[in-house]
């Protein structure tokens, strides 16, 4: 059985003469000489290591290169163009993006599709129908594959190699594999996640070398964790900032959170009619193509606010925005109940029910599209994903680990950490300390019953209490907003009570949730345009991926214009 490589070549292309890196003018990449070696480097490890890298860039053999780029301790992308072979890397979190493609000879190399897609001419006629009707449903494709045929690329602890004398060779140096955890009680790991935590606190001061700390606080727990932790670090150049609809949630709960640590804290309040005339200036427009790497929509919640307070002259240009986003995911907040009890009942049921609880959870935002043909080929994309990264592993107590390995390779490195592109694109330096490699370690070997639920991860927090916000101040309290809305709903949730909760969970995504969302997410479309569409979103971001697919020259579906 197939477990786990430091180096391997995945699948082959025609022999390369050289490698071109389409990246001049993509935000954050910095050109560098190493040697006799061009080196192309991007990400925060830019900020802290950069000369390091550049003198192990200009000596490094092609045998070296699985170990060094292991080694290699930050988030990053890099590409390495010599005379005799080149290299595309990007870390074990894909944090920052990389495809490629074959052209005239040579491979390009790119974060930007758009960058590739003018160099190569992609149109409708080259898209992959099968991911486009997959990523209708999900909002991202399905592992190597981007929309396009031509174009694919690298997961998380890959890197590229070519040379003009061997076939170009995609490698795996890493490979975060959560199947095989520790035999060891949640509690004998209170203390060393409470180290942990106080390491990566202390590494992301390290980091920021004195430089002002923007945190999007929330009202949930991955923020907070790093707000609270960096006052116990005694780091005080840190304010925080939260947006959204008036008095929502988010809004009241992160600034009882702010006040107790003694931080300043900043408001920037979404309305519909404001996010829609932010969205919709050509700036945003640039925004959202950078962010597209052919493989996920971009994120769309910080923008509207970062622009906000740039336009109010309320933060420094050498500021580094930290936020929690993917520490809910590595803790174990999405493992499903169906994979909490290992049934020993053979790998065809075993693989069906890992893919089924991908599908339930996240290809389901246009119930018209759930068609058991077009399932049918999501549920095959998945499984054929899974086998090819190993396959199962042998023991059914790691089933739970090949879901979220499934789900950190596809949603995670895709769409979730597509939102530090809106960083990059306001020129904002960025930190992502909920995902240190130290801290996937961690997680990648904790048994199920500490992550389910995020049960250790949560008691480490409340028992070490940092800042003393922990233990009397609610993590996600419902708050319904607007307050107009208030009485309303509770009529319509009285008069839906004889319908049954599926009913009234209906209606009130269909005419309600648009106000109610404390994002404005729909703020694109006109209320009655959402109102009456009978497609079944699950959330706004249906709505985000239709526009997308639209852009693209396809239905909502995913399918050719032509077909529907």
């Amino acid at each position: 059985m197939q477990k786990h490589f430091l180096c391997r070549a995945d699948w082959f292309l025609n022999p390369m003469e050289t490698m071109i890196a389409l990246l001049e003018n993509t935000p954050g990449w910095h050109q560098f000489v190493a040697g006799n070696r061009k080196l192309w480097l991007a990400g925060p490890l830019r900020e802290t290591q950069s000369a390091s890298v550049i003198a192990q860039a200009a000596t490094i053999s092609p045998e070296q290169l699985p170990a060094w780029l292991d080694r290699l301790d930050g988030h990053y992308a890099l590409v390495l163009i010599g005379s005799d072979w080149s290299i595309a890397a990007v870390d074990p979190s894909r944090t920052i993006p990389l495809i490629y493609a074959e052209h005239d000879g040579s491979v390009l190399v790119a974060q930007v599709g758009t960058d590739l897609a003018g160099r190569i001419g992609l149109g409708p006629d080259d898209i992959l129908t099968q991911q486009a009707r997959a990523f209708a449903l999900a909002g991202y494709t399905i592992g190597k594959a981007t929309l396009y045929r031509r174009v694919y690329g690298l997961l998380p602890g890959q890197f590229l190699f070519c040379s003009g004398d061997t076939n170009l060779e995609v490698r795996t140096y890493h490979h975060w594999r959560p199947c095989h955890p520790e035999n060891i009680a949640p509690e004998d790991l209170y203390d060393p996640l409470s180290t942990l935590h106080e390491s990566i606190i202390s590494n992301l001061v390290a980091s920021a070398q004195g430089r002002p700390i923007l945190v999007p606080l929330s009202a949930g727990i991955d923020s907070r964790f790093i707000a609270s932790g960096l006052v116990e670090a005694g780091y005080r150049n840190v304010r925080c900032f939260t947006y959204g609809l008036a008095g929502n949630r988010e809004a009241y709960m992160s600034k009882k959170i702010a006040e107790r640590l003694g931080l300043p804290w900043t408001f920037v309040p979404y309305t519909n009619r404001s996010v829609r005339a932010v969205t919709s200036t050509p700036d945003h427009v640039a925004y959202e193509r950078y962010a597209d790497s052919f493989s996920a929509i971009p994120y769309p919640q910080d923008y509207p606010a970062l622009v906000a307070l740039r336009a109010r002259h309320d933060f420094d240009p050498n500021t580094i925005v930290v936020n929690g986003n993917t520490g809910d995911f590595i803790s174990g907040n999405h493992i499903l109940p169906s994979l909490t009890e290992p049934q020993d009942d053979g790998p065809g049921a075993r693989l069906s029910r890992i893919v089924d609880a991908l599908v339930s959870r996240h290809f389901k935002h246009w119930a018209t599209l759930e068609t058991s043909d077009r399932l049918a080929e999501v549920r095959r994309l998945l499984a054929d994903e899974i086998e090819g990264f190993g396959g199962l592993p042998d023991n059914p107590a790691g089933d739970h680990g090949i879901y979220e390995m499934s789900e950190f390779i596809n949603r995670q490195c895709k769409y979730v950490v597509n939102g530090q592109r809106c960083y990059e694109w306001l020129r904002l330096s960025w930190r992502l300390p909920l995902w240190d490699r130290a801290l996937l370690d961690f997680w990648e070997k904790a048994p199920l019953v500490a992550k389910y639920r995020q049960c250790l991860y949560r008691e480490v927090l409340q028992r070490d209490n940092w800042g003393g916000v922990w233990r009397d101040l609610p993590i996600n309290p419902t708050r319904i907003r607007p307050g107009w809305i208030v009485p309303l709903r509770l009529l319509a949730k009285v008069a839906h009570a004889p319908l049954g909760r599926a009913r009234w969970n209906r209606f009130e995504k269909q005419y309600l949730e648009y106000w109610m969302a404390p994002m404005c997410s729909y703020a694109t479309w006109p209320y009655i345009r959402v109102a009456r569409d009978k497609r079944g979103h699950s959330s706004a971001i249906g709505w985000h991926i239709e526009r997308y697919l639209l852009d693209k020259g396809l239905s909502f579906g995913g399918d050719p214009r032509h077909e529907c």
